[in-house]
């Protein structure tokens, strides 16, 4: 059997994760105050390197995913724009402001949290092409994160997924254990996923798939 048909076949329909190596047993969901919204191209949910899906698992109360792109279908704003908190648009335009300690003291929340994924050009022209978004306040990261995906190529190593700037903000904006919560799982799967590309399949863990 070839690597890659191991690492394809038999996928847990859940972590997206050979099943032999499924990592289900690390989504452990719990509740923020901040809801969160993902813009995700519809190209982007089909493959199973998009880190997008797993904000609805580990934030099913306040994660929700907005699909763009589709044929024949114009993305409308509203379902986003109407959902409760302050609205900020995470990506690091010229007019955006840093997420920190001080940024929370000056806009205090309950916030609302709109993430565009896919690529750098593609999540630039999300709140370009909307002007309810172009309202929005705009926000960045603090300098200094790297990545710890590893599943996809960036040129800087301070590009991050879209779950890892997801989990980064939410620290920023909600403090306490959330990034420890949410990193967990996400290392665990890079970490699987890793293994599985390498042809690691000496060490299965037990199999704990959803249905």
């Amino acid at each position: 059997m070839s690597q890659r048909r191991a690492s394809n076949g038999r996928r847990c329909n859940n972590c997206q994760v050979n099943e032999t190596y499924c990592v289900c047993r690390h989504i452990k969901p719990f509740q923020i105050k901040t809801n969160v919204s993902l813009i995700v191209h519809v190209r982007e949910l089909k493959l199973t390197s998009n880190t997008a899906q797993f904000a609805r698992k580990m934030l099913p109360d306040n994660a929700e995913i907005f699909v763009r792109g589709r044929m024949n279908d114009d993305f409308i704003a509203d379902p986003v724009v109407k959902r409760e908190g302050r609205p900020l648009f995470l990506y690091p335009h010229e007019d955006a402001h840093e997420l920190n300690d001080e940024f929370r003291e000056k806009f205090p929340g309950p916030y609302h949290l709109i993430i565009p994924d896919g690529n750098w050009s593609q999540a630039r022209k999300v709140r370009a092409r909307e002007e309810s978004f172009k309202q929005m306040m705009a926000v960045k990261l603090p300098a200094g994160i790297i990545s710890e995906y590893g599943l996809r190529k960036a040129i800087h190593p301070e590009w991050v997924s879209t779950y890892e700037a997801m989990t980064w903000a939410l620290h920023a904006l909600e403090g306490g254990d959330t990034k420890e919560r949410l990193m967990g799982f996400f290392r665990a799967w890079v970490n699987q996923t890793q293994k599985l590309r390498r042809g690691e399949f000496d060490l299965p863990l037990e199999v704990e798939c959803e249905p």
